[in-house]
């Protein structure tokens, strides 16, 4: 016959643990990968920075018009005071005598105008329409302007994927943190099954007479200290988590899956100083701004130059005027130079020389930072290594020591406070070692992107690396 706690075990089975399951299952678990791809789709930051490579892209187009037609059309209506009328006589109606011209003869002149004309000048509501077109036949400056917008939209280029590659080494650098954050739980709660079975032991040997009641009272401090240290240890998973859906835009409970560990580079750390030199995107835009000031100085010296533009007008009108036609037009040529401007074209030329001196100092600067940066990176990875091997160690010698403190404890050899020192000393060699694998993990990974990534921000500083 069943006794009622098997009963009441056999209930929880088959009941309380596939209730538990399925909603595990209901987890999605997000891998790295598609956290990625999740990032590049839906983060805010990243969305913004393709707004701006739209923008320098728009750049171009605006620096083509300056070589393009343009053509305006504008209609009046005006009211005037007054119309105005010019009346002037016909050349053709000539008379010869005072029988003929009446009251217009004049004996001194000896002929007059018989007929006349009126001609409207300006009617009291006019009506009126002009276009104008025009079309640069010789404009230097469009040149480097035109130059200069493909060199600043390949600026925004470099700097969106250099953002999405700083999104993408964050969001790695969350995730790991995360997978470590998920050890330090499994690590907190080893901690405390360990404390449990101390304090049960412990209550045991009370009971029996064998150890004083200060002996549990320890024990269950050491379980509560446990189990305080399992649920911070919660708390930053959940807070790595939110890191991650920070990053990736999204919200959504899931799982962590572990990734393939990074790898080191195969390369000696001069040869890859050497790569990065010919990778490094800021070092690409330490160059382009070399050439957007050599630009510049070529814009200078296009000021000195003319600029031709042809030029056609269509005028209409609602009164002939002079010329007798409604619709009048012209075509010409517009040539124009500027003979002195107070010595402005001279500054923007010095301005432009002093700006190419220090692109090419900023490019040296930005070798000397690669290299620099580079070698901390790599001395940090070494250190990481090193420190991984000594923790790993160290935590060999914590297991044996607590196995011993248990043994001896339990047979009566040891006191209760050398075995509550090799439990704390376990947990804290785990922990050590979660978070010396988890320092490898982002060397590495620092490392890696060293070699192409640079910081947004372009801080160096000496006994810190460009990476947080």
């Amino acid at each position: 016959m069943l006794k009622i706690s098997t009963i009441s075990g056999l209930i929880f089975i088959f009941v309380i643990v596939p209730v538990r399951a399925e909603t595990q299952a209901d987890v999605a678990p997000l891998s790295l990968a598609e956290a990625k791809t999740l990032a590049k789709r839906s983060n805010p930051t990243l969305r913004a920075a393709q707004e701006r490579l739209y923008q320098a892209e728009l750049i171009i187009d605006k620096a083509w018009t300056m070589v393009k037609p343009q053509w305006s059309a504008t209609g009046t209506y005006t009211h005037h005071n007054t119309g105005m009328d010019l009346t002037y006589p016909d050349v053709t109606s000539i008379g010869t005598s005072e029988a003929v011209c009446g009251p217009f003869w004049n004996p001194d002149v000896g002929f007059c105008f018989t007929e006349f004309d009126t001609r409207v000048l300006q009617k009291q509501d006019s009506f009126g329409f002009f276009s104008q077109i025009t079309q640069p036949i010789f404009l230097a400056r469009a040149i480097s302007t035109i130059k200069s917008a493909y060199q600043t939209y390949d600026l925004a280029k470099i700097s969106t994927e250099n953002a999405q590659d700083y999104l993408l080494y964050t969001l790695e650098v969350a995730y790991y943190g995360a997978l470590a954050a998920r050890k330090f739980v499994e690590i907190a709660d080893n901690a405390v099954g360990i404390r449990q079975e101390h304090l049960r032991v412990a209550r045991t040997k009370f009971e029996g007479g064998q150890t004083p009641k200060i002996t549990v009272l320890s024990a269950e401090i050491s379980l509560n200290r446990a189990e305080q240290d399992k649920k911070s240890a919660e708390n930053s998973l959940a807070l790595s988590k939110e890191s991650i859906m920070l990053l990736i835009g999204q919200r959504r409970e899931f799982t962590l899956v572990q990734p393939a560990s990074p790898k080191q580079p195969s390369e000696s750390m001069q040869e890859f100083i050497e790569k990065a030199k010919t990778q490094r995107r800021d070092l690409t835009v330490a160059r382009l701004n070399l050439e957007l000031a050599q630009e510049m100085e070529k814009d200078a010296w296009y000021r000195f130059l003319p600029s031709l533009v042809a030029t056609g007008n269509l005028m209409v009108s609602d009164v002939k005027g002079f010329t007798n036609e409604y619709v009048t037009w012209s075509v010409g040529l517009a040539l124009s130079i500027t003979i002195y401007d107070g010595g402005l074209r001279y500054t923007y030329l010095q301005e432009a020389k002093s700006k190419i001196r220090e692109a090419n100092i900023q490019i040296d600067q930005t070798r000397q930072n690669i290299a620099s940066e580079i070698r901390q990176l790599w001395l940090r990875l070494e250190m990481a290594e090193a420190n991984l091997f000594k923790s790993r160690h160290s935590l060999e010698l914590a297991r044996e020591q607590v196995e011993l403190a248990k043994v001896s404890f339990d047979a009566g050899a040891t006191t209760n406070l050398e075995v509550l020192d090799a439990n704390s000393v376990l947990f804290v060699s785990e922990i050590n070692v979660a978070q010396e694998e988890l320092n490898l993990q982002l060397a590495i990974l620092r490392l890696q992107r060293s070699l192409s990534m640079y910081n947004p921000v372009g801080v160096f500083t000496t006994g810190a690396t460009s990476f947080p």
